[in-house]
């Protein structure tokens, strides 16, 4: 039998008391900056509105957010590419270096004479980006604290990373609100005249990531004893296949519909009936890529059913694009107005749910969380469609709230997992939203498609009605998934090894 004080000397961090408090000062300074830089970072509401700023449609609106969520799947990538231990410090300072050149390049166009059409690519292209090295950042933040420090003295560094983290954003959405112009808690800000305001806010998040960069080499981690090795091509070949296929299928089913460009205008009904096929067959594709690439997760019954309500429930994270294009219907002004102020509540009511979230798992359990959360994401969507005027605004409050799901979905996926495979599980609930992320186009095609079509109800305008439309159609995804985690998943799943032990004695 395993002796648990020898399990427990064999997992102590080697180094000294110093040395590990040092990790989780950094740890936190690091995950701090992330957080400062959320209104650039944390691809939607900003990168919407500057979008609309360009008169692009809703469907060019959404596509830096579908990316950002698209590119999740990268950090598996990276690891695989990269695995060695050695390597550590030096691909974390690099993802933080590659988005600071990523804003630098995109504030740089923006000040230029560029075409529209170019713009917007680098608009989308940042939201890429972000998405494929700031969720990488994260992993390696997490196996550095894992390397760096005993488990028993993480506590303070997480409190103060994810409890003053948010609050860091909500100062950074203070400063875009005086960057951008709105009215924040009856203070009004004039901003800056465009393009200089979006300029400077997407300068403002180089220095930041700049220094987070730095940071990173300054982490104390024990060399291992020995190094890994990459895995084969055919371990990856799922993601490898998956998600260019994928990108391929948002192109084609873009191209195919999308009316600002002059010689996608020129396009024959039948290249477009071409192009949407094609994109089909893409999805199909990328579907069946990542199904393999992850068919021992998808073999077991709980892990099967976990994984279809968080996709279904995922779909609410691709939304706030939308919701912040809406603001002008309900609002009356330009949505960059109201980007600032949107991310200020957004950030705000996670910090206070966050708190009360956790109060509840430790007395309920880990269904009663994922519920909670996916249920507030639920209610967003409703005070989206049904509450207009200033109130509107709160539906970001509750949206903010309501993302904590993707703390609460991998923490039942952890509960459903045996302790040899939760790395495993852990890194493909990380990947979870990539199949999820093509709803956010859905949601922007679905607004232009009832523009062009003159769509109306109840006397709503064909832009409101396809906003409304959209959120109506993501709430029905969000409860699906809660109608589906209520009917099947077990309060409290345990991993398929115990299952069968307890069978077998029954």
């Amino acid at each position: 039998m395993n002796n648990p004080e020898t399990a427990d000397i064999a997992n102590r961090c080697p180094l000294s008391w110093p040395e590990q408090r040092w990790n989780l000062i950094l740890f936190a300074v690091c995950t701090g900056t992330q957080y400062f830089a959320a209104p650039v970072l944390y691809v939607g509401i900003t990168q919407a509105s500057l979008c609309d700023r360009l008169g692009a449609d809703a469907k060019t609106g959404n596509l830096p957010g579908t990316l950002f969520f698209a590119m999740t799947a990268m950090p598996a990538l990276i690891a695989w590419l990269s695995p060695k231990v050695s390597s550590l410090k030096r691909n974390l300072s690099l993802c933080y270096a590659t988005s600071a050149l990523m804003l630098t390049a995109l504030a740089i166009t923006l000040a230029s004479s560029a075409p529209v059409p170019f713009k917007l690519a680098m608009i989308v292209l940042q939201g890429g980006v972000s998405g494929a090295v700031m969720p990488a950042a994260i992993a390696f933040l997490w196996e550095v604290i894992g390397r760096g420090s005993d488990e028993s003295r993480r506590g303070l560094a997480l409190s103060l990373a994810f409890g003053a983290g948010p609050l860091l954003a909500v100062l950074g959405s203070f400063g875009q609100t005086a960057l951008l112009g709105g009215d924040l808690f009856g203070w009004h800000f004039d901003g800056f005249a465009y393009p200089a305001n979006f300029i400077i806010l997407f300068a403002a998040g180089v220095p930041v990531m700049l220094l987070a960069a730095v940071f990173a080499q300054f982490f104390i981690i024990v060399p291992p004893q020995q190094e890994l090795s990459r895995e084969p091509v055919s371990e990856v070949i799922g993601l490898l296949v998956g998600l260019p296929l994928m990108f391929a299928s948002v192109a084609f089913m873009h191209f195919s519909s999308a009316s600002g460009d002059s010689t996608i205008q020129s396009f024959s009904e039948a290249t477009r009936s071409l192009l949407q096929i094609c994109g089909g067959l893409c999805a199909c594709g990328a579907a069946f890529g990542f199904v393999y690439h992850f068919r021992s997760i998808l073999r077991q019954r709980i892990l099967l059913l976990a994984t279809i309500v968080t996709i279904l429930v995922y779909a609410g994270n691709v939304i706030p694009s939308n919701m912040n294009l809406y603001s002008e219907q309900v609002l009356g002004n330009i949505p960059e107005k109201y980007a600032g102020v949107q991310n200020m509540l957004r950030f705000g009511f996670k910090v206070i749910a966050g708190s009360l979230l956790g109060w509840l798992l430790t007395r309920t359990n880990p269904r009663a969380g994922l519920l909670a959360t996916a249920s507030i994401f639920l209610a967003a969507q409703l005070w989206a469609i049904f509450v207009t005027g200033p109130w509107y605004l709160v539906a970001f409050g509750i949206h903010g709230a309501g993302e904590l799901v993707g703390v609460y979905a991998p923490n039942y996926l952890l509960s459903a997992s045996r302790r040899d495979q939760m790395r495993r599980n852990m890194a493909f609930m990380t990947m979870l939203m990539v199949p999820a992320a093509p709803a956010g186009y859905l949601y922007g095609a679905l607004v232009d498609k009832a523009k062009e079509t003159g769509w109306s109800v109840l006397g709503m305008n064909s832009t409101a009605f396809g906003f409304r439309l959209s959120f109506t159609v993501c709430a029905t995804f969000i409860l699906s998934g809660i109608l589906l985690a209520l009917i099947l998943l077990p309060a409290r799943p345990q991993p398929e090894s115990v299952r069968k032990i307890e069978s077998e004695s029954a």
